[in-house]
């Protein structure tokens, strides 16, 4: 006896476990079939009448499916539902709707079927509850009702809102997809300053020299640095081409935006080979005419040098080849703005192209 009540015990857990299971709709539907054979006499004559649902495609592929899955078990009778079109328009009622008892068993004679198969489908939340009921005609009384827990996957969603709620869940898809990719590249190593050390080499002046440049970054958008360079060749503003030029400069940069693009300025020194003449009045006079007063002693001073604190305005682009803070490119041009003592405020130009950088 023990063994017996221990055995149903078992059986009991095991069918709530499977009924707790969430099966697709296809299964769900098999399920009930079975359900409903096993319920019924043989050759009993049934009409799955009404399927409530908040989708008439759902409710329309439930009774089609479930009628022919009994047709094909053989085990019952199926009735006819040629004529049940018009009777539920005559009556005002919709396969997904709700129809009460009464009014079922009121078609269900209409069209002599024995027992009348009418269901639900409920969202329970994690999943949707699909509920059949098997309904007397003659009685009215639900001789069984089975519940199983319906999946909530693609197919399920396709006939409860048809191809148009899957577009609108597919775009919703797609625009938490771009939300998320927005995420993700606010999160992401600045391209710019993915790295705290950057060391760089390539040309300045005019494609004539040569410099070599550090920087710090402190943060995504500020950064200390020290570059040096020597030109074959400058520019002055003021003056044109000059001669060889040189310099150091400590600088600050800012990245407005964090990334690539920055302005800046820098501190130092600066010195370049400038021929400037002058007759015994002052004035400016060219090399020729500076040599022929000379040779007659009626010439004035020379200036061959130039020098003086600088304060050097910046601008660039910092670019990366390939990953992140690997090697990259530093194209720019500065203004050094040269305070000299002898002769005052002067005003150069230069632009410079870091060919091989290195961060790390």
């Amino acid at each position: 006896m023990k063994k017996l009540l221990l055995a149903l015990g078992i059986i009991l857990l095991m069918g709530r476990v499977v009924s707790a299971q969430q099966l697709e709709l296809k299964e769900v539907i098999t399920r009930s079939a079975r359900g409903i054979e096993e319920t019924l006499p043989q050759r009993a004559k049934v009409i799955v009448l009404n399927f409530e649902s908040p989708a008439k495609t759902f409710s329309d592929y439930v009774i089609d499916e479930l009628s022919g899955e009994l047709i094909e078990g053989k085990k019952i009778t199926v009735v006819d539902r040629r004529n049940l079109t018009a009777i539920m328009d005559e009556m005002k009622f919709q396969y997904s709707g709700y129809v009460s008892d009464e009014s079922m068993q009121s078609i269900g004679k209409m069209l002599g079927a024995q027992v009348v198969i009418s269901g639900s489908l409920t969202d329970v939340g994690a999943n949707y509850r699909f509920r059949i009921r098997i309904i007397s005609v003659e009685t009215a009384a639900v001789q069984r009702q089975i519940s199983l827990d319906l999946k909530k996957d693609s197919q399920v969603a396709y006939l409860l809102g048809g191809a148009q709620a899957m577009r609108e869940a597919e775009r919703q898809q797609q625009e938490a997809k771009k939300e998320q990719q927005k995420i993700d590249r606010k999160n992401e190593p600045k391209v710019a300053n993915a790295r705290n050390n950057w060391l760089s080499t390539g040309l300045t002046g005019f494609g004539v020299g040569f410099g070599f440049r550090y920087e710090r970054m402190l943060n995504t958008q500020f950064a200390l640095g020290a570059d040096t360079y020597f030109n074959i060749l400058g520019l002055m503003l003021d003056e044109g081409i000059v001669g060889f030029e040189f310099g150091a400069d400590v600088t600050a940069r800012f990245y407005p935006w964090g990334k690539i693009f920055y302005i800046g300025s820098g501190l130092g020194f600066h010195g370049c080979r400038e021929n400037q003449y002058f007759d015994k009045d002052g004035n400016k006079i060219d090399e020729e005419s500076y040599y022929k007063l000379k040779s007659k002693n009626e010439a004035g001073e020379s200036r061959d040098f130039i020098s003086g604190f600088t304060i050097t305005p910046e601008l660039g682009f910092k670019i990366d080849w390939g990953n992140a803070g690997g090697f990259f490119m530093d194209i720019g041009v500065k203004v050094p703005l040269i305070i000299s003592e002898d002769q005052g405020l002067r005003i150069g130009f230069a632009a410079y192209i870091g060919l091989l950088g290195l961060a790390f």
